[in-house]
């Protein structure tokens, strides 16, 4: 009875698998990029990390139009070409009751940008000449870990957000580099994601110990046939792990993960969706999203943004590209998406296909802004889509 009453559920979302449509595209500004990194959004604004133009894009997601750019970003060229182990803005973290958000140089050092006014207010040095890359953050105790990914062995720096200063550093020897930290409200813990360590060939999560005086790797999750990237969390202790483009080469298989860090056990195996970067969760829909610019199917590359419930069931697939489409973030008051796309620019989809308002362009006071109402076309078809599992439900019990 449980096979089919989740066929009939796909059945369900099936006939409505259109959740997103796009509603407006705002042009790049002051060029098109051919390397950008991370993204964010706070209070009705969009932040992207330009490499190509040395600076973040400010989006007002209200006018749908770019507001600002913000500047002072070091890139770095090997040959000529531009590096981005060495190039700048790449991660990028909000500190929403500190009205900051930072973001990492390619020369090392974080960039503490004021969200009132989005320019740099402070530089942290973490010590490295090659680039600060990416971030997690708790709020409590206003604690930020950031990657030094390119080090040998790659680094994790502690830093205190209340001094702008580097509490210490945790050393990943044996690990092939380092890419997401995410912090875990459930337990109000660091975790990071290891694309490959001793004993772990498919890939990690490392859980770290971040208080000073014994910082350290507290524990070990391996990951099956995976090479991590993007890591994000999401209810209950689940952890959605999206998976590298080298995944497919290196192991010949596609899949994404969702795992349970208190077991450590894999709980859902999203299979096709494959070769993600950044990942987000959102809390007002109850989805994950999954950049998968570098997807593939039978070989050939198939960018997309993935769309996935929290059990697993990928509800959309959007088309984008292998470019720079390897940024995603969901506005929280909206449920509103953004996707950068070279050729197009970067695109606004909402939920329904009905634009909502996101809040004031700029922050206005040291929270988020609060949750809107939903539109009425978003309530019509999330409300047609419950009916229908409901439907399916009620149907699974009688066969």
């Amino acid at each position: 009875m449980l096979l089919q009453s989740t066929a009939l559920l796909a059945l369900a979302i099936g006939a409505n698998a259109d959740l997103y449509s796009l509603v407006a595209t705002v042009p790049w500004a002051p060029g098109t990029p051919s390397s950008t990194d991370q993204s964010a959004i706070y209070n009705g604004t969009y932040y992207l990390s330009d490499r190509t133009n040395k600076g973040v894009h400010v989006i007002s997601l209200v006018n749908k139009t770019q507001t600002g750019f913000i500047g002072g970003f070091v890139t770095g060229l090997v040959n000529g070409t531009l590096s981005s182990s060495i190039s700048g803005p790449d991660g990028i973290v909000l500190l929403a009751n500190r009205n900051e958000m930072y973001v990492g140089d390619g020369d090392g050092t974080v960039k503490v940008i004021n969200l009132f006014t989005n320019t740099i207010a402070a530089n942290i040095s973490t010590g490295s000449k090659k680039r600060a890359d990416e971030f997690a953050y708790n709020p409590s105790t206003q604690t930020v870990v950031v990657t030094n990914a390119n080090e040998s062995p790659p680094l994790v720096n502690i830093l205190d957000a209340t001094t702008h200063s580097i509490i210490g550093n945790i050393s990943f020897p044996g690990a092939s580099g380092l890419e997401q930290p995410a912090f875990n409200p459930g337990d109000s813990q660091f975790y990071v994601s290891v694309p490959e360590t001793t004993g772990a060939p498919g890939g990690a999560i490392q859980l770290m110990n971040v208080v000073k005086g014994s910082l350290s790797i507290a524990r070990t999750l391996p990951i099956p046939s995976c090479a991590p990237a993007g890591i994000v969390f999401g209810p209950s202790d689940q952890v959605f792990i999206g998976c590298s483009g080298s995944q497919v080469s290196s192991f010949g298989y596609a899949a994404s993960y969702i795992m349970n860090v208190t077991t450590g056990s894999i709980i859902a195996n999203i299979s096709g969706i494959t070769g993600s970067d950044q990942v987000t969760y959102s809390a007002k829909t109850g989805y994950y999203y999954a950049s998968a610019y570098l997807n593939t199917v039978n070989g050939v590359p198939t960018p997309i943004l993935a769309v996935i419930a929290a059990n697993g069931t990928v509800l959309q697939k959007i088309t984008t590209d292998n470019v720079t489409a390897h940024a995603v973030s969901v506005d929280p008051s909206t449920g509103n998406v953004v996707v950068p796309v070279k050729a197009k620019g970067i695109q606004i989809y909402a939920l329904g296909g009905a634009s909502t308002t996101a809040g004031s362009g700029t922050p206005t006071s040291s929270t988020p802004a609060s949750t809107s109402k939903t539109s009425d076309a978003q309530n019509k078809r999330l409300g047609a889509l419950f009916e229908m599992v409901a439907a399916a439900a009620a149907l699974a019990w009688l066969l």
